[in-house]
């Protein structure tokens, strides 16, 4: 059942004005896609709330041979996964907002790791690669998963710190693998591609777009057990992940640092809320001890 419905979400995905929420609604009511395949132009939009054009796209897409059979080569031609696959991990069954479908590159074993997300400002202090690096060392060397956002700043430095200890990482992208963004970081994300795993929502071709990265942060609070805070400031992507996180009922952890430091204003404001203080790696490891995946 799994390639038949992965492939009818990966035609639907096909229709730029049809919404994740549409999709989510019709399959807690029907679970799979056997009414939509049977059913009229105009039953369509009774079925999966949408417009009447865009009820025709559907219909013609699932009946017309020939547009099927492109898309079904494009669909095998793609390393991707959906809602339907074994591959796709349980932590994002639980968060609100799902993604559907995810491209990867990279090692799928990684998502069944012990896995952590370190985020932090995309222009960090002089200090900052040295916490990512006090912080990291000891959940690397206990096998956790650094997950992060492939950004300038914290997130490039989690990343890297985590090939070069030789541990793991997987990077959640807002744009197609076809566009890599910042420009800055293709060495980076060809060593992701071939030691750790590369994860998007959105097809290869996508360029990215200003509103895919707050999109993106509920995916990388949502797939990880907790998330590690290196530096923030006071709005910011990271505040906005770190939200999300605890919508999710995620941890929020937080290095506490100087009053005088502007990357540390987040922080600051994550703390007053009730984040989680921790100075060393293997406090976060001890928090996580009744979670994580026993070896």
């Amino acid at each position: 059942m799994s390639v038949k419905h992965s492939f009818i979400l990966y035609v639907l995905k096909q229709i730029k004005g049809l919404k994740r929420r549409s999709i989510f609604h019709y399959l807690d009511q029907y679970g799979d896609f056997e009414y939509l395949l049977h059913a009229s132009p105009n039953e369509i939009p009774q079925l999966i709330h949408t417009s009447m054009e865009d009820s025709q796209t559907i219909y013609s897409l699932l009946r017309n041979d020939s547009k099927k059979r492109i898309l079904w080569q494009q669909f095998n031609n793609s390393k991707l996964f959906t809602w339907f696959d074994d591959h796709y991990p349980q932590s994002f069954r639980m968060i609100p907002d799902p993604p559907l479908i995810l491209y990867y590159q990279g090692d799928l074993s990684l998502l069944k790791t012990n896995m952590i997300s370190v985020i932090g400002t995309r222009t960090p202090s002089k200090k900052a690669n040295e916490k990512v690096q006090h912080l990291l060392e000891p959940l690397i060397e206990n096998s956790f998963t650094i997950v992060s956002g492939l950004a300038k700043g914290v997130d490039g430095m989690s990343h890297q710190y985590a090939l070069d200890c030789g541990g793991k990482t997987i990077a959640i992208l807002g744009f197609g693998f076809n566009h890599v963004y910042p420009s800055s970081n293709q060495a980076l994300f060809k060593s992701i591609a071939q030691y750790g795993l590369l994860l998007s929502e959105h097809d290869p071709q996508t360029k990215p777009q200003k509103w895919h990265f707050p999109e993106r942060n509920r995916l990388i609070s949502g797939l990880s057990y907790a998330t590690l805070i290196i530096e923030a400031s006071e709005k910011s992507g990271t505040i906005i992940t770190a939200d999300q996180a605890l919508e999710q009922g995620k941890e929020v952890f937080v290095i506490p640092d100087s009053i005088f430091l502007t990357q540390a204003k987040g922080c600051h404001k994550l703390l007053k809320e009730g984040a989680t203080p921790v100075t060393n790696g293997e406090e976060i490891i001890f928090s996580l001890a009744s979670t994580v995946i026993q070896a």
